[in-house]
């Protein structure tokens, strides 16, 4: 069933508000088993400091607050920091006071003394620069063309300025050359230093995540940095050991086993957005928690539009949404990626891990939330649904479109985790052989255990003059020219979203402030880098699922819906046309919803006619 988008007759917006609360993370993040470890306790966010805790403190419903900073692990299993907690964004004591935007009120301003582009050189120390090239460059100019007496271009110069008529004087060749390249000369020169007085000293802001954490001045009220260890996930595959080479094997997410041999991961501080419910508003839809997965040179931030509204219209009353960003993107870490290993840390499986975490324990803190209030109102049959599975939606835009089908098959074929992933939205999916290229499997091709084995001196010395190479002669240029393309104006974000929107008369200065917010963070170069790496040399593994099986696994699985939204005007990943008529025939089980006259970010560019469609499809 295909469902069209016109302009006019949607339904009002709702931007819940209320109390915002600062959690401050107690020493053991949610408590496992019966060794006593605290719940979360919440202070209002006025007092945004961040002291340890080691006692169990109550926990109350609320939407989490700006700019909340924890070091613990979000791994349910246990914590990953010891008993030290730092001393967060106070704002009363920095002295600074944070602006939000009057059209979007979940999003900071970008703090002044922060800045995402590169700051103007004065024009007083321009014009010395101009002069010092000058004076640099005519040393050997003017010596030539006045001192060196014995040279035939001094002779000449002279037979011309006393002998030949103004016109031949203004007009000759050797004069004419001499000042252009004299000209040419001195504009290099001083180009070459006003790039390098502005690259140390006028350059962009360089800041860390966690610091911006610890100074409250993460990008928005629903902010918040947590060190996470990721849930060991491994990619879905169809082979089965007991299936013949020539013999076609059905698939299914039941083939995925639960005691994959994943290798153990690592921790990483990742910035999420999060939210709890606030109104039900009448909502049929029921879904306990909400997880959205962002695109490529996105964060979860494009998501902040609609993300208030869609918890408090899919949600079952206290519902949770949680968006992350992926690491190479937005404000979490950037693994380091020269050592054995941190490749792979860019890759959809490692940013899956880091999604399920972060709901698994979202939903954990709900259930805590749930059973204190059962136990203030002693209900007789309290704690009587904690067994039933919870119903969970799925959301994934462009590349995230993947990560929603691996984290729904995670789901679906987990069931001990009692989460069942009954929606999953892709909003405009990038996926290979669907709507992009086909190219089989994804991920990196894994080292033998005999290479890993092999660490001769030889080895060693190899790797290490390879990285010191690629780092002097690919990593510092590409890094710099990537820095100077993206930051070398402040329009550089608004052409881009312009080619992204279908009505670039619809792009506002909060859309280009969420793109253009992470811009401040350190090393965001080297995470885009290091995640377009992952993406080259990743190699096709043999019995990996590609993406157009992963989306016909997820369409088969019981009880879950599968809505696919595109704009008509998207000029990043081409659906209208054959790719849309493709996906109506060969996934009838799949809804197509088409947004007239959007484009690549349909609910970015109308928040009100994405919630609209989006209400329609799942009726």
């Amino acid at each position: 069933m295909v469902y069209q988008h016109k302009k006019g007759g949607m339904s009002t917006r709702t931007m819940p508000m209320g109390r915002r609360m600062m959690m401050a993370p107690s020493a053991n993040f949610f408590g496992a088993g019966g060794g006593g470890g605290g719940t979360p306790a919440f202070v209002p966010c006025k007092e945004a400091s961040f002291l340890r805790r080691r006692s169990t403190a109550s926990t109350s419903t609320t939407s989490l607050s700006p700019c909340t900073f924890s070091t613990t692990s979000l791994s349910s299993s246990a914590s990953l920091a010891d008993d030290s907690f730092f001393r967060g964004g106070d704002q009363s004591q920095q002295g600074q006071q944070r602006v939000s935007r009057p059209d979007e009120p979940n999003l900071f301003e970008i703090p002044p003394e922060l800045s995402a582009t590169y700051r103007p050189i004065p024009l007083l120390l321009q014009l010395f620069i101009g002069i010092a090239s000058a004076l640099v460059v005519g040393r050997s100019s003017i010596s030539q063309l006045f001192t060196s007496s014995s040279s035939l271009f001094t002779q000449s110069l002279r037979q011309i300025l006393l002998v030949a008529p103004l016109p031949q004087r203004l007009l000759s060749f050797a004069v004419v050359r001499k000042a252009l390249f004299f000209l040419l000369r001195t504009a290099l020169l001083s180009t070459i230093a006003k790039l390098s007085i502005q690259e140390a000293f006028f350059m962009p802001s360089s800041v860390t995540p966690k610091h911006l954490a610890e100074r409250g001045q993460l990008p928005s009220r629903l902010s918040k940095y947590t060190v996470v260890k990721p849930v060991a996930v491994s990619a879905p595959s169809n082979k089965k050991t007991d299936a013949k080479d020539n013999e076609q094997v059905s698939i299914s997410a039941s083939s995925w086993k639960e005691d994959d041999s994943s290798p153990p991961t690592v921790p990483i501080g990742v910035h999420s957005i999060q939210y709890t419910q606030q109104n039900n508003n009448g909502s049929k839809h029921k879904y306990d928690g909400i997880y959205l997965h962002h695109g490529f040179g996105a964060s979860s931030l494009s998501w902040l539009p609609v993300f208030p509204a869609l918890v408090d219209r899919l949600g079952s009353g206290s519902a949770r949404g949680v968006a992350h960003d992926a690491p190479g993107f937005g404000f979490t870490d950037r693994p380091n990626a020269d050592v054995d290993g941190g490749l792979e840390q860019y890759g959809f499986e490692n940013n899956v891990g880091i999604g399920l975490a972060l709901l698994n324990d979202s939903l954990s803190e709900q259930d805590a939330s749930t059973d204190d209030a059962q136990t203030d109102d002693a209900p007789i049959n309290g704690g009587a649904n904690q067994n039933e599975a919870k119903s969970i939606a799925i959301f994934g835009h462009s590349m995230g479109s993947k990560s929603a089908l691996l984290t729904a098959l995670h789901y679906a074929s987990h069931p001990k985790l009692q989460l069942k992933p009954n929606l999953v939205v892709l909003v405009a999916p990038a996926l290979e052989g669907v709507s992009l290229p086909s190219r089989k499997g994804y991920g990196l091709k894994k080292k033998s255990s005999s290479a890993k084995e092999s660490n001769g001196w030889v080895r060693i010395l190899t790797r290490r003059v390879w990285i010191a190479w690629k780092k002097v002669f690919l990593d510092y240029p590409f890094r710099y020219g990537l820095r100077r393309v993206v930051c070398g104006t402040k329009d550089f974000w608004r052409r881009g979203l312009a080619l992204a929107w279908g009505d670039p008369n619809r792009l506002s200065d909060s859309d280009v402030l969420r793109f253009q917010w992470a811009s401040v963070t350190k090393g965001w170069e080297e995470g885009l880098i290091n995640f377009t790496r992952s993406r080259i040399l990743s190699s096709p593994a043999q019995h990996a699922l590609d993406d157009e099986q992963l989306l016909r696994e997820v369409a088969n699985l019981k009880d879950t819906k599968v809505v696919i939204i595109y704009g008509s005007n998207d000029k990043v990943v081409r659906i209208e046309g054959s790719v849309a008529e493709t996906l109506k025939r060969d996934f009838p089980n799949v809804k197509v919803v088409r947004m007239e006259g959007l484009g690549h970010d349909p609910y970015e560019e109308d928040v009100d006619g994405f919630l609209f469609e989006l209400e329609k499809a799942l009726e």
